[in-house]
């Protein structure tokens, strides 16, 4: 078993809710935090007890981005692995994670902190969070979250919300498409979210309820065909995978399940 100390991890019911945790920093993300996150996805991609990782931040907020001690420090620069090079490679191993990935922001989330959303598949957060890209304030570009945040907002949006650097609120989030889900903020500033941990609740139910296997070739399927034109090449490679799955033992048991009107047998024990 692999001990972290900047990151926790709990298991239940076939969701593993990774909080990230160096609250003294804001949950920043350092080479520790890097590297434990890199190591925990790749852990959590070949553990067949988890189907769905949600993604949160202990504390009062959910990240700050990058720690700028670490990344403009002279002893990062010094090792093998630049500060940009360990967050490219995470944050590619996120987007390409297998399983789904929900993530769920409070307090607020900057810099570095949005490309974790942009590879999320679903972005919860509360009403009273915000969101910032702040580099161009700092004279710094987002360089290495770019690739995604670009994927998911598209090229304009991008513009106007990295050239901005300002705050930007859970709605209009929202309406960019950084957020899908904004939930009411609690009663009080720091306290917990009734109605958030029913949303979350919910939505890691309903996804780990599906064909495990399934969803990890959906998703390896929309990523092949992104941004892809419609050739013949790909409608072939879309053709073969659902005749690959087709044949494969978890459609032959969804199938012969909604036939018998009963539940298929990865439902078993949530």
């Amino acid at each position: 078993m692999i001990v972290f100390e900047t990151i926790e991890t709990i298991v239940e019911n076939r969701v593993c809710t990774l909080w990230l945790s160096r609250q003294e920093s804001r949950n920043a993300i350092d080479g520790q935090m890097a590297r434990e996150l890199h190591a925990c996805l790749d852990a959590l991609a070949m553990d067949d007890n988890v189907r769905v990782l949600i993604i949160r931040g202990r504390g009062r907020e959910f990240c700050a981005g990058g720690d700028l001690n670490w990344m403009l420090s002279e002893q990062a620069w010094k090792e093998t692995e630049r500060p940009a090079d360990l967050l490219s490679g995470l944050y590619r191993a996120l987007y390409l994670f297998p399983k789904p990935v929900i993530s769920y922001v409070h307090g607020f989330a900057m810099g570095g902190a949005l490309g974790l959303l942009a590879c999320s598949d679903f972005v919860l957060a509360e009403e009273d969070a915000f969101f910032a890209f702040s580099e161009v304030r700092l004279g710094l570009v987002p360089a290495t979250i770019s690739p995604f945040v670009v994927k998911r907002l598209g090229e304009f949006r991008s513009r106007q919300m990295m050239l901005h650097g300002g705050r930007i609120s859970a709605r209009d989030a929202r309406e960019a498409g950084l957020v899908d889900t904004v939930i009411p903020p609690p009663a009080e500033a720091g306290a917990p979210n009734p109605a958030g941990e029913k949303m979350l609740g919910e939505l890691s139910a309903t996804l780990a309820e599906n064909a495990p296997m399934a969803m990890q070739e959906c998703k390896r399927l929309i990523t092949e065909v992104s941004g892809e034109p419609i050739s013949r090449e790909v409608l072939a490679f879309t053709c073969d995978l659902l005749a690959r799955i087709s044949k494969g033992p978890e459609a032959a048991e969804g199938i012969r399940a909604f036939r018998e009107k009963r539940r298929p047998d990865w439902q078993e024990n949530l």
